[in-house]
């Protein structure tokens, strides 16, 4: 009986790790409503840029300029991708959980957080 019981346990254990190991641990971004957003006009050249320079996100002492507030660098192109990719922008501008930016506030308008967030939806054009 011990030994049935100890197998079971085993057996049991063994396949919640290797259920474990196998399910992807990423969460999926939430479906973005990108009514409203020109895909042809919202790349980072044309947008993105001009609005992050502009509400002073890639200036120092923020993310940019040899400063990378929070360890988020938004100087160019690739680490601006980098950043959305690899840590928690699009939560900071909405103050949903985390810390938010602009530091200090105001937050960012519903709008422009609406345009970063389908500019990563359709794959940071550049």
């Amino acid at each position: 009986m011990k030994k049935k019981t100890c197998f079971s346990i085993l057996a049991f254990i063994a396949l919640v790790c290797l259920y474990s190991c196998t399910k992807d641990r990423t969460s999926k971004p939430a479906t973005v409503d990108c009514t409203g957003v020109n895909a042809a006009t919202n790349t980072y050249n044309l947008n993105i840029y001009p609005n992050i320079t502009s509400n002073y996100c890639s200036y120092a002492p923020c993310h940019g300029g040899g400063s990378t507030g929070g360890g988020v660098d938004m100087s160019t192109y690739a680490a601006t991708v980098n950043a959305f990719k690899t840590s928690t922008v699009i939560c900071a501008m909405k103050n949903s959980g985390c810390e938010l930016m602009p530091k200090g506030g105001p937050a960012l308008p519903d709008s422009l957080i609406k345009q970063m967030e389908c500019w990563q939806a359709n794959g940071y054009p550049q």
